[in-house]
């Protein structure tokens, strides 16, 4: 028996089920049938309904069924077979239904075939057998499985491949790759569904915006188990883009959307370049939301405008906030940010912050990007603290050019520093340098704030040349690589390392700030911050080489509350030959944000013999 199926939709009232584009079953000689489940011979069901049977009594069904999927689904989908169903009256007409409904859930799993019997309905009608259990007994039988699949493009792209486009005829081949519902898999509803949508989301992402299914069938051959799927397309016209409509722009200059990479003319319509160009606008300090698209209208393909609508963010924003970290004690902060300085869209970010061991004021301005993706800026900062017996002052002056390609970002920087520092007994110190740097870093995570997924790696080298406003010449180099494991459903491991060394002489002449300390709540735990380096009589200094390393296990105890375990290593020397990694352990509590993960540790240092709490928080207000 051959049935052929075309996409319906089944509501099972009774049963609650309902399949996205359930197939219409026809015999070839037209009849419209369902698959015809056998049924034991013993069984003989009236043509009745429920309004015209006279004989009812109480009881339940109960599915008899191999574990399986399919089971599971009759399970979920008819009330009948409910762990916690009640009793109720057992009618042919209900009987009736319930070979109906069992029948097409499972041949939207490709179970065309299936054997229902039922435990003596015909005794479940006496009046004597009340509240007894009917037994269903199901046997899904053989899946039918895919044998031929006929995938047929037309129009513009049928016609390019005939004239010999190779790009077009791999995209054709492509689509045929990529198939989801392929020879040798089983027939389900739902995959037949996805691998149709899939086909058209796939044309219509590139070129072809407006392609649309003018044919769809799955012929099934029950008697075989077999099926075979032809489709057909038509691809529509290629979609070029024409000039862009924009909406909702009024604080800022309209030049200011071409800045980020904005479609051309005469480009082939691309969605995922359109998403890009979208996603720029929606990471610019300018929007708070963005939209970009176009109209498929074949009318239009020719030059299809982009629209692309904008809510602006506030010009002007000021904030302040309280916080607190063993790092750095107690914080006060009040920042201002104008986004339109001189009516140029100049982004000017200006803060002061007062802890209880660092005091700094930072003016930084960044300009809006180029096209060719660089984002300049320019700043000063003035930075004073008391950490680890070290009191410093720095003054800075720099310049920086940022680029992202994917998930690579390159920095490149110029900078003058001039520091005064003055360690407990000690003489007092003035070192200056003007550095050039350029920096990579390679981020590939699931999230931005809190990964569970992913790495970073981080590169920076920076150099100074004492005939050029230093005291020192150096290269210093610096590398950091994170990495985050997902465990079980929620769990994370979290893996980092740092390595660092500056070539030079000797450290005297260089600033602190180039030279390398750890220790504290972000790198080496059960120590203070910034107390391993090179230590002298009341202080501790920095040193030209650092390692550390770090491995926790973190588990959320539920949506918001987690506990870690922790090992650090690491240490900062003069030295390779020097270098001695301290350790630290312990377990620590974690609770989510939408700025990512607040953190309190426990950490013994083993060096130290001391425990220690590290902690962070942050309000802003």
């Amino acid at each position: 028996m051959q049935i052929r199926l075309r996409p319906l939709l089944l509501l099972f009232c009774a049963a609650g089920f309902c399949s996205a584009g359930l197939v219409r079953a026809q015999q070839v000689a037209q009849t419209e049938v369902l698959p015809a489940p056998a049924v034991a011979p013993a069984v003989q069901i009236p043509e009745a309904d429920n309004e015209t049977v006279s004989t009812t009594s109480s009881g339940r069904l109960q599915l008899v069924a191999a574990k399986s999927h399919w089971a599971d689904l009759l399970r979920e989908h008819i009330p009948e077979f409910a762990s916690n169903a009640e009793a109720q009256n057992i009618t042919p007409g209900l009987i009736k239904r319930l070979r109906l409904d069992i029948s097409n859930i499972l041949a939207t799993e490709g179970y065309f075939s299936p054997q229902i019997q039922f435990d003596n309905p015909d005794q479940a009608l006496a009046p004597a057998t009340t509240n007894k259990v009917v037994h269903v007994t199901v046997d899904a039988g053989q899946r039918t499985i895919i044998e031929n699949v006929s995938l047929k493009v037309l129009g513009p792209m049928a016609d390019a491949i005939d004239a010999g486009d190779k790009a077009v005829t791999k995209r054709r081949r492509a689509l045929q790759e990529d198939w989801g519902l392929a020879v040798g898999q089983p027939f389900r509803e739902a995959d037949w569904s996805d691998s149709k949508n899939q086909l058209l989301e796939s044309l219509r992402s590139d070129a072809y915006a407006a392609a649309s299914m003018t044919a769809s069938e799955a012929k099934i051959d029950a008697d075989q188990h077999s099926g075979m799927l032809q489709v057909e397309v038509d691809s529509g016209p290629v979609f070029t883009l024409g000039e862009l409509r924009v909406t909702g722009l009024q604080r800022y200059p309209s030049w200011l959307i071409e800045r980020y990479q904005a479609p051309q003319k005469g480009e082939v319509y691309s969605r995922s370049r359109l998403l890009d160009f979208q996603r720029s606008l929606q990471n610019s300090a300018y929007f708070a939301t963005v939209a970009v698209g176009i109209d498929p209208d074949p009318e239009k393909a020719g030059a299809v405008p982009v629209d692309v609508t904008v809510v602006e963010r506030q010009a002007r924003d000021l904030s302040f906030g309280l916080g607190y970290s063993t790092n750095t004690g107690y914080r006060s902060e009040v920042a201002y940010r104008d986004r339109n300085i001189l009516d140029q869209a100049w982004d000017l970010r200006s803060a002061l912050r007062l802890e209880q061991r660092r005091q700094l004021g930072y003016v930084d301005i960044y300009l809006p990007p180029r096209e060719s993706k660089f984002l300049d800026s320019f700043g000063v900062l003035v930075e004073r603290e008391n950490i680890a017996g070290v009191r410093s002052s720095r003054n800075a002056l720099g310049v920086k050019r940022t680029s992202t390609r994917g998930h690579l970002e390159q920095r490149l920087g110029l900078n003058i520093v001039r520091e005064k520092i003055s360690p407990d007994g000690e003489a007092e110190e003035v070192n200056k340098a003007l550095v050039a740097s350029i920096g990579w870093t390679w981020r590939d995570v699931d999230q931005p704030f809190d990964p569970r997924k992913g790495q970073i790696l981080q590169f920076d080298l920076a150099a100074s040349e004492k005939a050029l406003l230093s005291d020192q010449r150096f290269i210093r180099s610096y590398a950091k690589y994170q990495r985050w494991i997902p465990i079980r459903k929620t769990d994370t491991i979290i893996l980092r390392a740092e390595l660092g060394a500056v070539f030079s002489k000797d450290e005297e002449g260089i600033p602190e700030d180039y030279l390398f300390r750890t220790g504290g709540s972000t790198t080496v735990r059960g120590y203070g911050y910034q107390t391993l380096g090179i230590q002298h009589i009341g202080s501790t200094r920095g040193g030209r080489v650092l390692a550390t390393a770090s491995a926790e296990y973190v588990h959320w105890l539920n949506s918001s509350w987690g506990a870690a375990t922790f090992l650090d290593v690491g240490n900062a020397a003069d030295n390779w030959r020097e270098l001695n990694l301290k350790q630290g352990m312990g377990v620590g509590a974690r609770y989510k944000t939408p700025a990512g993960p607040i953190a309190l540790d426990l950490a013994y240092g083993r060096q130290a013999k001391k425990v220690r709490l590290d902690f962070s928080i942050a309000i802003a207000f």
